[in-house]
């Protein structure tokens, strides 16, 4: 990480049920990642339900005309470095467990969350 580097976290709320609020999120974290940035994504409420396996390949972002899946956006982010943690009891809330969903970095309670926002230098909610 660079001198200028900084510390971006993308917390998602909405999840499967939203599917128009969900590419902006992985699109601003993976920009973030590709300018050299540490970019965190946390999946909380019915966000978990977006990582959920088999979701992003289902899920278009418009719901006329052609649009990319989730999955195109998941993979680029993936693949700029971002990381992935879900929140805890969001698992709960989604009928899951960890084994249901994607490959994550981990999962975060609400402290380790307060942590995560208060190390950041740039905190962004969806």
């Amino acid at each position: 990480m660079s001198d200028e580097a900084k510390k971006f976290l993308y917390i998602q709320t909405t999840g499967v049920e939203a599917p128009e609020r969900s590419a902006s999120p992985f699109f601003l974290a993976t920009t973030a990642a590709l300018m050299d940035h540490e970019s965190t994504m946390v999946f909380t409420i019915t966000a978990t339900s977006l990582l959920k396996k088999g979701a992003a390949d289902n899920l278009h972002i418009k719901s006329t005309g052609e649009s990319q899946n989730l999955r195109f956006f998941i993979d680029q982010a993936r693949d700029a470095g971002v990381r992935f943690f879900v929140c805890a009891p969001s698992l709960d809330l989604n009928d899951c467990t960890v084994d249901d969903l994607i490959e994550i970095d981990g999962v975060v309670g609400g402290t380790a969350l307060n942590e995560m926002a208060a190390e950041a230098d740039v905190v962004i909610t969806f």
